[in-house]
């Protein structure tokens, strides 16, 4: 029997140390101001049983696990996709039946156990990433009571499916991280940091954006000052980088793709309003674009990608290239200051500071201390813009006092205007009255020249109409030449007849004298009728050009046409006996009589046709022996008017002179052989006289047309 007893007091101790080494129990005492971070004891198990959350699983062969750390350090549960923690927890008596909470941040979905039951679910659990449900969250309680157990067992369902897009920006994404927490401290703090946050980040957004809409207003106000553009465009950058940060706090729940894409975005913008900045620095530093500067632009551009695919190095290099970048701002700064340039101190000290603020952001989101980063970094984000009012204000101070000493100036200059214009009224004043005396003799003059002008103006519009009536002339005389020469040749013959006729007579031959009286009758018969046909060419052309009333009468365009044109064309005949050109007439048959003036329209008829006859004789000379000469009139009735278009296919009008030819006294012929007033005439003829239109058309050495619009 004391064996038996001395086996026993042999082997308690050893089974309690046995105990005490298979324990892995963590125990919980007093729980400190921050929380009783549960980091240590876990262990993890890939798969899916829901047994593996009771109190008695054995858990010995599971593998040990710090759920804290960053997915991308948890290959394990990555590559599980779904798996369970589980946590032995020996809790001090004082703490049990008490409210506590658990403050959880996760990456992932998640299901929390308290010896068994379910107490808490984040998202939607699931291997298959088309019916998992990730959820975000950072240091958010929930409320937990443990029992009087002696050990009590957390355990977690998860899962993070690998289609799981995550970046590594601004925080790490943890993947499990436990606190243990007293329960109104725990809810207390944690609307507290997040109203905090909110409160703060949108007061920074504020800032921002106040000073840039100012900025780009004071560009819009004075354009000259491209330095408010930029100012303005870094401003607004930057508060839509905070923009994206607001709204991942404001979002009650949030998937990693949603978080990621959100931090990606702030991303953009960050880099965009630092890539800005440094334009703007060697823009107003007036530093021409060095290798620093495409060295910075393409490690912007490759930090895009890095960002996505270099998990590992990617914070590294993101806040690496905002470091490198502050740091080419401030040399640039450096040396405008070393230039004396107004405002550089200022940017000098505001980014100094930034970059200060980072650094210690990274070194304290390295050691673990998120306070002390947040706060640094809120910090960096409100002396920047701080610092930019400053050297806003700054040049607002500097442009004052420019303007105040220019006003001072002004004042200087004024007072000597006025001296100078008082003296300059006196001078004035006495040369008035000489002036006054010049104007009155060079008035006299200048009407003495103008009635001279007008008398001579008169000359040339009568040398005009001479000019023109000679032509008519000519042609009519032309036009005559014909019937005049039938009536001459007929008397001839006639004479001749009445010789023959007496001799005839003396013979006694009656029949013949009879035969010969026959002919003789015909003749006079044909002198007759060509001397009515030169008396009717005489009549109808007179009539047209002599000084008429000016009334207007009914009148047939159609003839009125065909009489001027075949006499412009007799009138240069008479000239030029080589000329010949093809003479067209389209004629419209319905064309009523038009009420007109038919001296003027005659006027206008000849003026267009002689100009028509002069244009093809002169092409005529240099266009060689293929060309043919031809000019056209066409009427016809369109919209209720007369339409007379003149058309002839000439040397044409160059362009630059086109709108010239209705100038009066505007000529392109020699010297003596007009005197520019033909189209001024025919345009006052018709405009001011017919109340109808002139059109010209014209192809230099293709040909020109004339239309003439004509009321009814």
């Amino acid at each position: 029997m004391k064996k038996i007893l001395l086996t026993i007091v042999f082997l308690i101790p050893l089974i309690a140390f046995a105990a005490a080494e298979t324990d892995t129990a963590v125990y919980v005492g007093k729980i400190p101001t921050n929380g009783f971070l549960l980091d240590k004891g876990w262990t993890f198990h890939p798969g899916d049983n829901p047994e593996w959350a009771k109190l008695g699983i054995n858990d010995s062969n599971w593998a040990a696990i710090d759920p804290t750390a960053d997915i991308y350090y948890l290959p394990q549960v990555r590559k599980a996709e779904l798996g369970w923690f589980r946590l032995k927890l020996h809790l001090d008596p004082s703490l049990v039946n008490q409210s506590l909470a658990l403050n959880i941040s996760q990456v992932g979905a998640s299901e929390i156990y308290l010896n068994g039951r379910l107490i808490y679910r984040f998202g939607t659990v699931a291997k298959d990433y088309e019916i998992e449900q990730t959820q975000v969250t950072d240091n958010k309680p929930i409320s937990i009571r443990f029992d009087r157990q002696p050990t009590q067992v957390i355990a977690v369902r998860y899962s993070f499916n690998s289609k799981n897009i995550f970046i590594n920006y601004l925080a790490p994404n943890l993947c499990l991280r436990l606190t243990l927490n007293n329960t109104n401290k725990a809810f207390a703090r944690y609307e507290a940091d997040h109203e905090a946050n909110f409160i703060e980040l949108s007061i920074i957004t504020t800032l921002y954006l106040l000073l840039g809409v100012m900025s780009l207003f004071l560009y819009f106000s004075f354009r000259i000052q491209i330095a408010y553009l930029y100012l303005g465009i870094i401003c607004i950058f930057a508060a839509g980088s905070i923009v994206f940060a607001i709204i991942d706090i404001t979002l009650s729940s949030e998937t990693v793709l949603l978080v990621s894409a959100l931090s990606f975005c702030s991303y953009i913008f960050e880099v965009t309003s630092v890539v800005v900045l440094l334009h703007f620095v060697h823009l107003w530093c007036e530093k021409r674009k060095g290798a620093a500067w495409y060295a910075l632009i393409f490690y912007a551009i490759f930090s895009l990608p890095a960002l996505l695919f270099l998990y590992k190095w990617s914070a590294l290099i993101c806040f690496s290239f905002f470091v490198l970048n502050y740091f080419v701002v401030l040399r640039l700064l450096l040396t405008a200051i070393r230039r004396k340039v107004q405002g550089a101190l200022i940017l000098f000290t505001t980014y100094a500071f930034a970059v200060l603020l980072t650094v210690l952001f990274i070194v304290e989101l390295a050691a673990g201390q998120y306070q002390r980063a947040d706060f640094a970094v809120t910090l960096a984000l409100v002396i920047v813009p701080i610092g930019l009012s400053i050297f806003l204000a700054s040049g607002y101070a500097k442009t004052g006092h420019a303007l105040q000493a220019r006003v001072v100036e002004v004042e200087q200059l004024s007072e000597k205007t006025i001296a100078q214009e008082q003296e300059k009224q006196q001078i004035l004043s006495s040369q008035n009255v000489q002036l006054e005396k010049q104007v009155t003799e060079r008035t006299a003059e200048l009407n003495q020249s103008l009635t001279h002008l007008k008398a001579t103006q008169n000359q040339l519009i009568q040398s005009e109409k001479m000019a023109s009536l000679g032509e008519l002339t000519a042609g009519i005389a032309h036009e005559i030449q014909n019937p005049l020469n039938f009536v001459n040749n007929f008397s001839e013959v006639s004479a001749e007849l009445v010789d023959e006729l007496d001799e005839e007579l003396d013979k006694g031959d009656i029949e013949e004298a009879k035969a010969i009286g026959a002919d003789l009758k015909q003749n006079l018969q044909k002198i007759r009728h060509h001397g009515k046909r030169a008396d009717a060419i005489v009549k109808g052309m007179l009539q047209h050009s002599q000084s008429g009333t000016g009334t207007k009468e009914p009148t047939n365009i159609n003839a009125l046409a065909d009489e001027c044109m075949r006499l412009a064309y007799h009138g240069l005949v008479a000239k030029d006996n080589s000329f010949n050109a093809a003479l067209v007439t389209v004629f419209g048959e319905n064309l009523p009589k038009i009420n007109v003036i038919p001296q003027d329209m005659s006027r206008v008829m000849l003026n267009l046709f002689n100009n028509a006859f002069y244009a093809v004789n002169q092409k005529s000379k240099t266009a060689g022996p293929n060309y043919n000469p031809e000019v056209s009139v066409t009427t016809s009735l369109e919209n209720g008017q007369a339409v007379v278009c003149v058309k002839d296919n000439g040397v044409g009008i160059p362009d630059e002179i086109k709108d010239k030819i209705m100038q009066p006294f505007f000529t392109t012929k020699p010297t003596g052989e007009g005197t520019g007033l033909g189209l001024s005439l025919t345009y006052d003829m018709v405009v001011k006289g017919h109340g109808g239109n002139v059109e010209v058309n014209s192809k230099e050495g293709e040909f020109t047309e004339f239309t003439i619009t004509l009321p009814l």
